[in-house]
């Protein structure tokens, strides 16, 4: 099965202290991997460099056949769009636009026109089950509601890669399994996935779990 992505020997120093310490992890094509740990331990450090944000102090990020980090800042910024979604625990959405203005946003900026791009933010937010919250901004959605949106957003250029960091930390439990399932269909839509997550019940949800301690995976 082809690799989406391959890390190397990945090292992140901050100040004299190596965060991240020779990290090699290895997704392989609609693999679904949770990435747990103590806090403090780099697992976010590691999800940053990983999904081009920060730059490792030594090792290798190679995405589409590409070592990432030795690309031009334009090219690298172009890859990242095109090729990874991101989800995090805030949900980062630009509270005056609508759900579907927040989905599309990715689209539009990789180039898609206006229609297409939101008649991709439409399907996603058809299947995730928020048709009607569509004209909603984002102000006015629920925690759980603008979960889902922020997960759309990250399909919507349908990624190779996902990458959420506690995706699920804010929520209560039913939301948590709701967002989860709309994570795990990005595999249906052809993508891998790596979860950081404190929530072993998630983590039982991936197909992998890989644990981090002191900086190593």
């Amino acid at each position: 099965m082809p690799k989406v992505l391959r890390c190397e020997s990945l090292v992140r120093r901050l100040g004299e202290r190596d965060v991240v310490r020779g990290a090699s992890l290895d997704l392989d094509e609609t693999e679904s991997v949770a990435l747990v740990g103590p806090s403090g331990c780099g697992k976010t450090t590691l999800l940053q460099m990983i999904g081009l944000l920060d730059r490792p102090t030594a090792g290798r990020v190679v995405l589409a056949g590409h070592d990432a980090w030795s690309l031009a800042d334009s090219v690298r910024a172009e890859l990242r769009l095109a090729w990874i979604g991101f989800v995090f625990q805030q949900n980062n959405l630009v509270e005056t636009l609508s759900a579907r203005e927040n989905v599309a946003l990715p689209a539009w900026r990789l180039g898609a026109s206006r229609g297409e791009a939101e008649r991709a933010a439409d399907a996603l937010l058809d299947r995730f089950g928020l048709a009607a919250r569509r004209d909603a901004r984002a102000s006015e959605l629920s925690v759980g509601e603008a979960q889902r949106v922020a997960i759309a957003r990250a399909l919507v250029n349908r990624p190779r890669l996902v990458l959420a960091d506690e995706p699920t930390g804010s929520l209560d439990s039913t939301s948590a399994d709701v967002v989860m399932e709309a994570l795990t269909a990005a595999s249906a839509l052809g993508a891998a996935l790596l979860v950081v997550t404190h929530d072993l019940r998630i983590a039982a949800r991936a197909g992998r779990i890989v644990e981090m301690r002191d900086g190593r995976l």
